[in-house]
Order: C-alpha cells, then sequence, then structure tokens
C-alpha cells in the first residue's frame, strides 16, 4: 500500500510530530514572550489530546483562534514585521498546523518547515551548545521523515533511526564542503529587522554609581588578541568615550564630528591587535590608547574615539594598532578650552574654591596635578563599591565629607578641580586591564573592567591619561577590588602598579578559560567565518582573489559529483535486486501492458485477484508464476535453482 494514503494517526506518527516540535521551538521558548511560549505548549498538548480521543478540531474555530492569536502579536509588539514579532507569529502558526494536520501532505509540509524554523535559534544566541542542540533537532527531523515514509510508523525505531544517522552522516561532507567552498556575499543575502533592546555596557553619561553597577557584571565586553607585542596590565586601558560636559551631577558626551583629514600629528605604532566585540546595542567601539587609524566600518572623532554609524547589535570583529601621539607641538584652539573647562556656576562652590587656593600655591599646573595625587594618597580616601549617597553637590560631599567612592567619584571630582583651577581636564570612560586566556591565547575584557580615568592638558606634553585611583592608598582599597586598584595606571612611580595583590586562579577558572577559548573558537572560527576570511583560507590553497569565480565552478563539479557518485549506488542497488523479485516486477510490467491496474505496492494475492475479474485470458496465463511467487514469499518453500527456472519460464509466457 502507498503510505502516501495511509493516515498519520498510525503507528504513533502524531507524537513524534509533537516531540520534533517541541525539540524545534525549545530554545525559542526562552526568548519570545512568555504568552506565546505558554500557548504553544498548550496547543502541543491539545494535539495530543485530541490524538488520543480522536477528536478533530472545526475549522472555524481554528481561523477563529489564528485570528487572535496575530492580533495579539501585532498588540505585544505594534508590528508584525521584525526579530521578535516574526518569530512569535512563526512559532504560533507552526503549532496550528500541526493542530489541524489530517494527511501525509500536511506532515510532510511540517517536517520540511521545520528545516527552517530550526534555525532561527541562532537570531538569539550562536553560542556553541545552541549548535549542538540544533544538530540533534535536525537528527530528530530526519527520523520524523524517515518514519513518515514507513508503513509501520515508529515501530523499529532502532532502524528508523540508524537510517537517519546515516543520512545525516553521508550529508556531513557535503556541508562541509559548501561551509568552505559555497561563494560568500560581504553583506548578508537577507536580513531581519533588529529590534532595539537594551544591552550591558558603558554609557554616554556617567553619574555616581553608573561604573560601579557594572562591576558585579562577568558578561564579556570583548576579546582581544595581540599580534606580537602585548602592553603590560597596567597600560590596557580601552578608551571609548570622552565626557566633557557637567550640569553639577552628571558628565555627558559632547557631539564631535569625524576627522576627515589624515592626522598631522607625530605618532608610532606600539601594538597591533584584533578584538571580537561581543554586541552591546551601542555605537561605541573600544581601543588601546592612543586611538588613531579606525579600523574599518568605524570612524575617528575629533576627541579620538571611535564611533560606528549603526549600532553593535552583533558580534563585530576588527583589527587596529595603538599608538603613541606627540602632543606636545599642538595648542588647544579657544573653542576646546571652554569647552575642557566648562563647569555649572551654582553648584560644588566648596571645591571650585579650595581648588582655586590650592592652586595658587604651585608654581605649575604639573605640579598641582602632582600634589592632587599626593592629598589623595595621604589623606582617607577609599575605593569602594558601597559609598554613602550624596544627593546634592556630590563632588563636594565626596571630597570633603565621604571621601569614598568607585572610579566615576574620582575622576569626575578630579576632572572638576583640575577645571576650577583653570586646567583644562575631561573624563574618559571604557575598560582598563584585560585576563589573560592561557588556552586560547588571547585577552578576556569584561563589564566587570569598566573603568573611568581623566585626561589633563598641559603646555608643552599636551594630553596626559592620569588615573586618580591609583593614587589610593591600598589599604583603603576595599577586598575584592584590590586586584583591579593594583593594575591601574600610575603617573607617579610612588602610586605605581602592581603592589601584589593577586587574583585567584583556581580549578573553576581554569576550567572556565577553557570552555570560553572553545567558545571563542565557534564564534570566530565558524560562526564569523566571512568573506575575508574565507579568501585568506582560499589564498593558502593559490586561488587569489580575482580567482572567486572558480569557487562557483568548484562548487558545480562538487555537486555534479555527488550526483554521479549517489546516482551509481542507486543504479547498483537496483542492479543487486534478488532474481526472484526481479522476475517478480518484471511480471508486474507485463500485466500493466495487458491494462491490469496493477503496481508494486499491492500484494500479490490482490494482483491475482484483481487479474482474475479484468481478464480471464491474462489470467490464465499469469496465474502459474503468480501462484509460485507466491508459495516463495509467503509459504516458505525452499527457492532452489529449478524453482527459480520454472518461475522464470512462467513469468516469459505472459
Amino acid at each position: 500500500m502507498n503510505v502516501k494514503e495511509l493516515p498519520i494517526s498510525r503507528q504513533g506518527i502524531v507524537p513524534l510530530l509533537i516531540a520534533i516540535e517541541a525539540m524545534v521551538l525549545l530554545p525559542l521558548w526562552f526568548y519570545i514572550p512568555s504568552w506565546i511560549s505558554a500557548l504553544t505548549v498548550a496547543l502541543l498538548l491539545g494535539k495530543y489530546v485530541m490524538y488520543r480521543k480522536g477528536i478533530t478540531p472545526l475549522r472555524w474555530v481554528l481561523l477563529i483562534v489564528v485570528l487572535l492569536c496575530v492580533g495579539g502579536v501585532f498588540l505585544q509588539f505594534k508590528t508584525l514585521n521584525g526579530r521578535d514579532a516574526g518569530i512569535g507569529l512563526i512559532a504560533l502558526m507552526y503549532t496550528f498546523k500541526l493542530l489541524e494536520a489530517r494527511s501525509y501532505r500536511d506532515a510532510s509540509l511540517i517536517l520540511f518547515i521545520s528545516f527552517f524554523i530550526v534555525v532561527t535559534a541562532f537570531f538569539y544566541s550562536e553560542a556553541i551548545w545552541m549548535g549542538l542542540y540544533l544538530l540533534v533537532a535536525v537528527l530528530s527531523i530526519l527520523l520524523g521523515l524517515v518514519a513518515l515514509n514507513s508503513p509501520q510508523g515508529v515501530q523499529g525505531l532502532g532502524s528508523v533511526g540508524k537510517i537517519s544517522g546515516v543520512t545525516l552522516l553521508q550529508a556531513i561532507p557535503i556541508m562541509v564542503l559548501l561551509f568552505f567552498f559555497f561563494p560568500r556575499s560581504s553583506t548578508p543575502l537577507w536580513s531581519m529587522p533588529t529590534d532595539t533592546q537594551a544591552g550591558s555596557g558603558i554609557d554616554d553619561t556617567m553619574s555616581p554609581g553608573s561604573i560601579g553597577a557594572l562591576h558585579t557584571f562577568d558578561d564579556i565586553a570583548f576579546r582581544v588578541d595581540f599580534e606580537g607585542e602585548v602592553p603590560p596590565r597596567s597600560e590596557m586601558y580601552w578608551r571609548g568615550l570622552v565626557l566633557s560636559e557637567f550640569d553639577g551631577f552628571t558628565w555627558f558626551k559632547e557631539e564631535h564630528s569625524p576627522i576627515r583629514q589624515e592626522l598631522e600629528l607625530p605618532m608610532t605604532s606600539t601594538y597591533q591587535y584584533r578584538v571580537q566585540m561581543e554586541p552591546n546595542n551601542r555605537n561605541w567601539i573600544f581601543g588601546l590608547e592612543d586611538l588613531a587609524e579606525a579600523p574599518d566600518g568605524a570612524y575617528l572623532f575629533s576627541d579620538f574615539t571611535w564611533n560606528r554609524r549603526r549600532q553593535t547589535t552583533k558580534r563585530f570583529i576588527y583589527s587596529a594598532q595603538a599608538y603613541d601621539i606627540d602632543f606636545s607641538q599642538r595648542q588647544l584652539t579657544d573653542l576646546q578650552s571652554e569647552r575642557y573647562l566648562q563647569l555649572p556656576s551654582n553648584s560644588n562652590s566648596d571645591t571650585r574654591e579650595w581648588a582655586q587656593e590650592q592652586r595658587s600655591n604651585h608654581q605649575s599646573d604639573e605640579a598641582f596635578t602632582r600634589w592632587i595625587l599626593s592629598y589623595i594618597h595621604q589623606n582617607q580616601y577609599s575605593y569602594t563599591l558601597t559609598p554613602a549617597v550624596i544627593e546634592v553637590d556630590t563632588i563636594d560631599g565626596f571630597w570633603f565629607d565621604t571621601q569614598e567612592g568607585f572610579c566615576e567619584h574620582y575622576a569626575g571630582a578630579f576632572v572638576y578641580i583640575m577645571r576650577s583651577a583653570g586646567i583644562p581636564a575631561r573624563v574618559v570612560t571604557g575598560y582598563q586591564g584585560a585576563e589573560y586566556n592561557p588556552y586560547g591565547d588571547y585577552y578576556i575584557v569584561r563589564q566587570s573592567d569598566a573603568h573611568a580615568w581623566t585626561e589633563v592638558w598641559l603646555e608643552g606634553v599636551g594630553w596626559r591619561r592620569i588615573d586618580p585611583t591609583a593614587a589610593i592608598h591600598p589599604s583603603r582599597v576595599e577586598e575584592g577590588l584590590r586586584s583591579d586598584a593594583s593594575s591601574r595606571d600610575g603617573w607617579l612611580e610612588e602610586f605605581g602598579s602592581d603592589v601584589g595583590f593577586d587574583t585567584p586562579n583556581g580549578l573553576f577558572q581554569n576550567l572556565a578559560l577553557r570552555w570560553d577559548a572553545i567558545q571563542n573558537f565557534w564564534s570566530e572560527t565558524v560562526m564569523g567565518y566571512s568573506q575575508d576570511m574565507q579568501f585568506n583560507w582560499l589564498r593558502k590553497l593559490g586561488i587569489e582573489r580575482h580567482q572567486y569565480r572558480y569557487l562557483g565552478y568548484g562548487l558545480l563539479a562538487t555537486i555534479l559529483l555527488a550526483g554521479l557518485v549517489f546516482g551509481y549506488f542507486v543504479l547498483r542497488g537496483a542492479q543487486k535486486l534478488e532474481p526472484v523479485t526481479k522476475h517478480y516486477l518484471r511480471l508486474l510490467k507485463k500485466l500493466q501492458k495487458h491494462e491490469i491496474p496493477c503496481d508494486r505496492t499491492m500484494g500479490p494475492r490482490d494482483v491475482l485477484q484483481l487479474t482474475r475479474h479484468t481478464s480471464q485470458k491474462v489470467y490464465s496465463r499469469a496465474a502459474p508464476a503468480l501462484k509460485t511467487y507466491i508459495a516463495m514469499r509467503y509459504q516458505e518453500q525452499a527457492v532452489d535453482s529449478e524453482l527459480l527456472k520454472r518461475f522464470k519460464q512462467q513469468v516469459a509466457k505472459v
């Protein structure tokens, strides 16, 4: 009997389809709205109950529920477009299709659609565990296709699973060839509008507590792979934003324009590195000071920061260089001086007056700057994540009263004091330090490494980086922050770095670093396999960029070769039919020529009865051959050479 005519309610096909849909949707349930996840689970359970009780849902009822769900998705997202809205709607329609499935065609359509829906999980996570899980999901879909096309359904699950596994293994070589050789576009062949959502990372404003809040997050901000020399950790200042405007409580980023012409500054390349930046839904990217030439896809701005035109919504990989820029021959314009001396007139007056008074006691700006650092070191200023909350005049309250805070407190107060003394200064935010991963030979910068420091303009020197947290005496650094504070840049040697606080290095940390190295390989080599990486790899094989068309030729040749090999094995299998089956198929073809409507899906007894009712003349010649075949196949009669010869002669007489 033709399996396409069999109902899908046979031999556990429906429970298998329910299990496959659950496997496909499982990763999505953690990301799409909870009501959509709950509804899809309810629909799958409802289908199982209907299957057990033999209930068929009314189509008009399904139509009403479908329309209500579409309306619910629209109310949730205010659109049917975009990643979350689109995938939520697809998940619902996917389960509704199973709810109304009745025929072989419906079941096969569900299984083939599953191959496309399963990859939507990569819209939310490209982690290696997701790839492994989806491989298992694909295997389950193949198992469903084999079971659907088997008259026994899911009976003999071992043989069904074996066929599915062999099919998947046979596809892996072709998959690998296509992965490496299929021509890749520099831009995606298709894209889906990205939903704007908050991301973790440094913002373009800084208030007391804003950077300290990131210290509890171990999420990775980016990974760095150095080419050649590596700077010491105390010099790893990853510049991100310059904050120059202050309203008495919050520091803001001022709008700048990109630098269009080549920099006319003396500068020397010091370090070369490659950054793999995690998505953070922000435009700015980070680089090792000093920043000059912007990487591809970014612009260098006049405050020596890098910005992208679009937010980083997916992993962004770029190469860059650090420079030692000589600002000594450069002068600030009147507009720049005004910008970096700006202070609100109605707050923190005590600190302003104190700074002006102390500046008069020093001969130069540099001497005054050194004295402020010494003042921090010698007085009871402490480094803590839980400082007292100051609601009004935050600079005055911190500098004279609480004397405790995190990096944003010290950076903000230091710049305020410098400006009050007539010294141009600005706040810089980014990350400081990095964790070395020996298993992947790269460095990890986490959100907990977020930091704020300052830059002061000194005549004859230019912009000088000063990190006031390096001046805090180690005894006044909160436990748990000592490793961070000890690796900070110290402009003065007496407040230098690396004072001997060791970072714990235990079993779990080593396991975490090993796992991160595996994840990094997966993200960079597999998920990040781009057109440039393909060109670099092919160049090693002797294929240059202008020979790109050879990829197409190679792909076409591979497909043709695979087709020939597959055809060879199919024909070879056909030729290896046992003699009894081969002669029986020949008999059926002869009967069809005599207008007997039979085929190989019918049993031999059915063919015998059909021939008797259709043509007595043909029946008289075909009956001996059919009865001999039934005896050989179903009566366990031994098939010797004489019996096979007689069967062959009987078929020839038809």
